[in-house]
């Protein structure tokens, strides 16, 4: 039976199987005197990836700090990244959705769709990114909430959410140890959904207490944030290769 989400290539010269076809014809070949092929294995390679990502992007008030020895916001490099990985994942075929969030008080979460699942990039699209603006505070369990039943009902064998920040959780009546436990425990609910997760933090230095939060495995740490952009696109490759 063929592997779920794989196909076979038959008449390659190295691979993963014999194709056994090809070795009862070249053994013909030797018994008639002919020259026989040396294509004698099966490569199996990725029919599908089957890939379903959400990322979720902070655009706090914070996100409007300029980067330093350059014309731009944190914001700004924040909206590159996602028109880059939405072309990126445009040509790799992967079903892929945008978010971001704020908020202020437990009655004040803001989560603002940005590209719907199965939606193109379009310039309604790129519109939408194009407009986001900094807005309040770092509301992040709920949002994480938010993204996990957004991303649960999407198809794919592998669901991903990739969590985008410039620092910690922090919001009105929500803030030290209380809002990284709550942050902890919305991230330790993904797996009952079957979601993985991978966070980047950007424009702050690395800080343990990160590791903490995410944990090590599950973190990245992007202190020049004008490297965000290449560096969510070999996260993205590392994460579901």
């Amino acid at each position: 039976m063929r592997p779920e989400g794989l196909k076979r290539l038959r008449r390659w010269s190295d691979g993963d199987e014999f194709d056994y076809r090809q070795l009862i014809e070249a053994w013909v070949d030797r018994r008639t005197g002919a020259l026989p092929l040396d294509r004698l294995f099966v490569k199996r390679v990725k029919d599908r990836r089957d890939v379903a990502v959400l990322l979720l992007t902070d655009v706090s008030r914070s996100t409007a700090n300029r980067v330093p020895g350059a014309d731009a916001s944190v914001l700004d490099v924040e909206k590159e990244a996602i028109v880059v990985l939405c072309e990126a994942l445009s040509l790799l075929g992967d079903d892929f959705a945008a978010a971001c969030f704020s908020g202020s008080g437990r009655h004040g979460v803001d989560y603002f769709h940005i590209k719907e699942f199965g939606e193109p990039l379009s310039e309604a699209v790129r519109g939408r990114i194009g407009a986001l603006r900094p807005q309040r505070n770092t509301r992040m369990g709920a949002a994480i909430r938010h993204a996990a039943n957004h991303l649960a009902k999407a198809p794919g064998r592998v669901r991903l959410l990739i969590i985008l920040s410039d620092g910690f959780p922090n919001d009105t009546g929500y803030k030290g140890p209380y809002a990284v436990a709550d942050t902890r425990q919305a991230l330790l609910e993904l797996s009952a959904l079957h979601i993985r997760f991978h966070a980047l933090t950007v424009n702050l230095p690395a800080d343990p207490k990160l590791d903490e939060l995410y944990g090590r495995a599950r973190h990245h740490v992007i202190s020049d944030v004008r490297e965000l952009p290449e560096r969510l696109l070999r996260v993205y490759s590392a994460l579901t290769r």
